[in-house]
């Protein structure tokens, strides 16, 4: 029965298709507000994607809520305030749409396999979030996109093909204004297909080995390879039609209605060159996610070869425990001390750089010589101590700021915890998002998993690394925060867009118990 195998071919694929449909069809359960919530949602989608047609990216709450207002006084022949309708904005965008900012959910058994899958996906996203105005600007996803495109017709790698051949069917009909449309439906296609290009690449620097292991990579190169070649023909086709048309319309005395039409042929051609541009601009797109994708690989297998040794730890410890010889120490020291010795024994020398001597040193006596190299040695020291209790300073100060709250609540977001800070203390805000400590610390975190807060009583050895030791020393000093037992950091998916321009991940710290639960 080889027959009942090959109609599940490609069955995964078909239901995540269907499952984008899902939340749209799930909104009739919000019946809050005396009006379809389906139509109402689509209508919303519709309006967010006109925004992205006309590129203008300013597509707001409040947006939505006056064109909600206008939709609803013109079809349902009512008028409802601004408040009302910022109130249905949020209930079908934020609690339906957006399902409060975490991925829909999907699961159903795949056929083909008889494994059970989860497919994830969201239909709208933040376009960016201002956390000093408070502005969120809402774009599709690219599932969004595809979905609004599937009931047009327009599937997956044909949208470009299809509205360039409803493009070219509309010049050639002399149906301008729809040709006009097409071209910047056409655009947004092309968009589309950069930010999958886009998604990819997050995913190669998030999990290199995932990608290789799916061959996404091959599949998406293979796909662009054929989409490119078969697409850029088109567009030469139509390029050639415009200027047809041009030559067509230019004949004789140009009336008033033709004037018309060359002045909208003139914008097709304009935005279609800037189309192709951005189509064109789809091949070094794949040459740049080639190449990060070998460069990922490439530094993943030196990291693996790659030894790091924590000198204090795995050296001076099991010296000073062992009470090893000079003659073992001498062999291990060896290949890391200079060949010309000093006549004094320092292994904190190591990490030093070794300076030429000066004409003026040349002239001091071997005793001053000591004299002053010890005095370069301390100076050093002390720098080195000034600048390791600095940084323990900042990451105390930031493991309060993470933790404190979670004395009064189960969880917090990182986005709410800096927007606070923003309105409460503007200069302590500015001083967090322009110290790059802050952003490195909050990654360890993440990927430390859930994180004991123990008191120094309660470990077994003593920890030489910054973190874990700052962290001994708050559970030590703050009673209340020792009794949150541990902590978790965990990625939303969702991004924070800074005043100074940096981009970064959103995180919920949450509490958990010993045994890892919340």
């Amino acid at each position: 029965m080889k027959w009942f195998q090959e109609i599940f071919e490609g069955f995964e694929e078909r239901m995540r298709n269907i499952a984008a449909f899902f939340p749209i069809l799930e909104l009739n359960q919000k019946t809050k507000y005396p009006y379809p919530p389906v139509p109402l949602g689509v209508a919303i989608m519709l309006y967010v994607l006109e925004d992205m047609l006309r590129g203008k990216k300013d597509c707001t709450y409040e947006k939505i809520a006056y064109f909600l207002q206008d939709l609803i006084n013109s079809k349902f022949k009512e008028k409802i305030t601004y408040d009302l309708a910022i109130e249905i904005t949020q209930y079908l965008v934020r609690e339906g749409l957006m399902n409060r900012g975490r991925p829909h959910t999907y699961t159903y058994p795949d056929l083909q396999t008889g494994a059970e899958k989860s497919h994830k996906f969201h239909l709208l996203e933040l376009e960016e979030y201002q956390i000093k105005d408070k502005i969120v600007r809402l774009k599709l996803s690219t599932d969004g996109l595809e979905l609004l495109f599937k009931t047009k017709e327009l599937y997956n790698e044909l949208q470009v093909s299809i509205t360039q051949l409803y493009l070219r069917q509309q010049i050639q009909k002399g149906v301008f204004d729809g040709a006009l449309r097409s071209v910047e439906e056409l655009s947004l296609a092309v968009k589309n297909e950069k930010n999958k290009i886009k998604k990819l690449q997050e995913r190669i620097i998030r999990d290199v080995l995932q990608v290789a292991r799916e061959q996404e990579l091959e599949k998406q190169i293979d796909r662009i390879n054929e989409q490119l070649n078969r697409e850029k023909k088109v567009f030469a086709e139509l390029e050639e039609l415009i200027e047809y048309t041009m030559e067509q319309l230019n004949t004789g005395s140009l009336t008033e209605k033709e004037e018309i039409a060359i002045n909208k042929v003139m914008q097709i051609k304009r935005k279609l060159l800037d189309v192709i541009s951005e189509h064109e601009s789809l091949f070094t797109d794949k040459i740049r996610i080639q190449k990060l994708m070998n460069q990922s690989i490439e530094s993943m297998i030196i990291s693996a070869f790659n030894t790091k040794v924590n000198f204090e730890t795995e050296f001076l410890r099991p010296v000073v425990q062992k009470n090893l010889s000079m003659d073992i120490l001498k062999k291990v020291l060896d290949p890391i001390l200079p060949i010309k010795r000093r006549p004094f024994f320092h292994p904190g020398r190591v990490f030093l750089e070794q300076p030429l001597k000066t004409a003026a040193e040349n002239n001091l006596s071997e005793q001053e010589l000591w004299e002053l190299e010890e005095e370069l040695i301390r100076r050093e020291e002390e720098k080195e101590l000034q600048q390791q209790l600095e940084r323990e300073r900042d990451l105390e100060a930031h493991l309060l700021m993470l933790l404190r709250p979670l004395i009064q609540q189960q969880e917090v977001k990182i986005s709410e915890l800096m927007e606070d800070i923003s309105k409460s203390e503007p200069d302590k805000f500015q001083g967090l998002i322009n110290k790059m400590n802050f952003y490195p610390l909050l990654i360890q975190l993440h990927q430390l998993g859930k994180i004991p807060i123990l008191a120094s009583w309660e470990l077994e050895t003593y920890s030489l690394d910054d973190l874990p030791r700052v962290l001994v020393k708050i559970a030590g000093e703050h009673p209340d925060i020792h009794g949150l037992n541990a902590v978790e950091l965990v990625a939303t998916g969702e991004v924070i867009y800074l005043p100074n321009g940096y981009v970064m991940s959103d995180f919920i710290v949450t509490r958990r118990d010993k045994d890892g639960m919340a």
